[in-house]
């Protein structure tokens, strides 16, 4: 049995009833079976709970200092199933995007690599066709592709500055590992593509969750260069494929600073029949940045 289950029956049954029976509440039991309840815990606690009567009147002395403990007893074990499911999930409420300048070496081996694609493939996967490959950029090739990059930027600005040249060639050899993230739907198949996207999402995100998991920190990056046909063809991405971004791994060489949590129930609604749907706010309208989707 594990604690929650076992927190779940020490706090169920009898305490519950006695509660809700000092409350006012009806337990859903027949009479027959309350008063067996109430009589075992007269038994177990040497004392009657409730006062004497065809019907509830009250606890006794007794029954007051038991409900006042299994009040106590019951708010402990809601803090502490509480506490244990967010331990439970502790690595995903704190995994955060970590920026390359604040990666060092060494990055992920090739078997952590392996294990972060491995928990990518157990994204759901409707048809399980993995929409989705990574390319490696390993250290021998990265100033060809940092001279790409550099191509590109022209490409876009021609009177580019010399700054934004060197922070081009910065984005392909900055971080310890690199790796490009491209979504590969299959047209003809009978899963939609916009599934096959959604497949691809949850891919990436499972593999952020696994460097985070083995210590790494991780960050995906897209922006204009993520659109542009040569270069994708220089990469070896296919006509029908997409670059969804480029994906930062390495070692932590100083904390990410803090940011604000969004509450859960912001996203979180219930569904009312005939109720109109809730308007968008204008945050949610505007475009995500195109440099950092994660």
């Amino acid at each position: 049995m594990s604690v929650e289950a076992a927190m779940d029956t020490a706090c169920s049954g009898n305490l519950h009833c006695l509660m809700a029976l000092a409350e006012a509440q009806a337990c859903h039991l027949p009479e027959a079976d309350l008063r067996a309840i109430l009589d075992a815990m007269a038994q177990e606690f040497g004392q009657p709970v409730v006062r004497a009567g065809d019907s509830f009147a009250g606890l006794t002395p007794a029954g007051e200092r038991v409900l006042a403990w299994a009040r106590r007893f019951h708010g402990e074990c809601t803090d502490l199933r509480q506490e244990l499911r967010a331990e439970a999930i502790a690595p995903l409420l704190q995994r955060r995007s970590v920026s390359p300048r604040r990666l060092q070496a060494p990055g992920p081996d090739p078997e952590a690599i392996g294990l972060m694609l491995q928990a990518a493939l157990r994204a759901p996967d409707h048809g399980g066709l993995h929409p989705w490959r990574v390319i490696e950029f390993q250290h021998g090739e990265r100033d060809a592709l940092a001279e790409c990059f550099v191509q590109e930027k022209l490409r876009r600005d021609p009177l580019a500055p010399a700054d934004d040249l060197a922070r081009a060639r910065q984005h392909a050899t900055q971080a310890p590992t690199l790796l490009a993230f491209v979504v590969a739907p299959q047209a003809r198949s009978k899963t939609p593509v916009r599934e096959q996207w959604l497949t691809a999402g949850a891919a990436l995100g499972n593999l952020l969750n696994a460097a985070h998991q083995l210590g790494f920190g991780a960050i995906v990056l897209s922006g204009e260069r993520c659109h542009d046909t040569r270069l994708m063809a220089q990469l070896g991405i296919r006509p029908h494929e997409f670059l969804a971004g480029f994906v930062s791994l390495g070692s932590l060489a100083e904390a990410p600073p803090p940011i604000p949590q969004a509450a859960p129930l912001q996203r979180w609604s219930r569904w009312l029949p005939g109720a109109p749907a809730p308007s968008p706010r204008v945050r949610d309208l505007a475009p995500p940045p195109h440099s950092h989707p994660d």
